[in-house]
């Protein structure tokens, strides 16, 4: 293995135990913080951009982004 490889993996079992440290307080405020943050970005596009993207987030990702609000309101 390689010291860069190695450094990855460090830095993946840190942040593994970092993650498990957080409460379900924490991990709900995170989830709200990327749905705002998400939501910001698609809030400064244009109505074009925003059209294509909302078209390729049906087909994508909403079943996902579904589960994560979902996820929020039962952990409140």
């Amino acid at each position: 293995m390689s010291e860069r490889e190695r450094k990855e993996r460090e830095g993946i079992a840190a942040e593994v135990t970092f993650a498990a440290s957080l409460t379900d307080a924490d991990r709900i405020r995170i989830l709200r913080d990327l749905l705002r943050t998400a939501d910001a970005i698609h809030n400064s596009k244009s109505a074009e951009e925003q059209s294509r993207d909302e078209e390729i987030r049906r087909h994508l990702e909403e079943p996902g982004r579904q589960r994560y609000i979902a996820l929020c309101e039962r952990l409140e």
